[in-house]
């Protein structure tokens, strides 16, 4: 599933593709889309007057609508776009000279219209660590309030305490902090919380300006990422230690090194 640099990487492509355009136009072309979301795209026909920037938080797009709408997508594991109408495309999006298309493989993605109270309620960019707005002391006093007992590799991958955070990401963040997948939130010292955000926003900023992760549901739509995974899908990491990889208790597979991760 793309991540939050991954869905940042396709809310600049689509804006970078229509950064000239006074008015966009989406166009549903496959009756899978017709049947699910057509009351959505009427909305967005009666109320995007002018075109504005699409923007993220977390794993969401966004674009704002009048009368308090927006407009919120979600790529799901295999969205992205297509510059070319070609299989499992379900929309059009166009203007008077370029179109583009959404490509949809196994069908996950979500398109939905929320008002602006349902967005202030829900997202809190301040939380999301690519976000201009990210407020570190905000964020980690908003941390303070989780159940102590919980695992950290449970709380990394829960979207409301980190918005954009997903497998490969938790891998990357965790390894190099040197923290276990299931240590406990409560055994980590104020400085190991502040070190392990610190990672975490270093890996998600690489992985933006490098392209993002070219793992097998995403490839960048602008050039070929350069962006390189230490421990995420390996066997062995760069010092030739063993990589583990099992299921933990946030249900996903976690990479991590026996050797440098140690569970107090």
């Amino acid at each position: 599933m793309p991540e939050g640099p991954e869905v940042k990487i396709a809310s600049d492509y689509f804006n970078n593709f229509f950064s000239t355009s006074k008015k966009i136009n989406f166009e549903i072309i496959t009756d899978y889309y017709q049947e699910k979301y057509s009351d959505v795209f009427s909305v967005i026909e009666q109320n995007l007057k002018t075109f504005s920037p699409t923007y993220t938080v977390g794993k969401n797009i966004f674009l704002d609508l009048s009368k308090n709408k927006i407009f919120n997508f979600h790529l799901g594991m295999t969205g992205g776009w297509s510059n070319e109408l070609v299989k499992h495309c379900h929309l059009r999006v166009y203007d008077h000279k370029n179109e583009i298309f959404f490509r949809d493989v196994r069908k996950f993605g979500k398109m939905r219209i929320i008002t602006q109270a349902q967005f202030n309620e829900k997202f809190n960019s301040s939380h999301d660590l690519l976000n201009d707005s990210y407020c570190k002391k905000s964020h980690l006093d908003f941390l303070e309030k989780i159940n102590f007992k919980k695992s950290i590799c449970s709380i990394i991958m829960d979207q409301k305490y980190f918005p954009g955070v997903g497998n490969y990401i938790k891998s990357e963040g965790l390894y190099i902090s040197k923290i276990h997948p299931e240590e406990k939130w409560g055994n980590l010292s104020s400085k190991q919380k502040s070190l392990l955000i610190n990672n975490l926003q270093k890996v998600m900023l690489d992985s933006y300006k490098s392209g993002g992760a070219e793992l097998k549901d995403f490839k960048n739509p602008f050039n070929q990422s350069e962006f390189k995974l230490k421990i995420y899908g390996k066997k062995y990491t760069n010092k030739n230690n063993l990589v583990t990889s099992l299921v933990t208790s946030d249900s996903r597979k976690s990479w991590f090194c026996k050797k440098s991760q140690k569970l107090k």
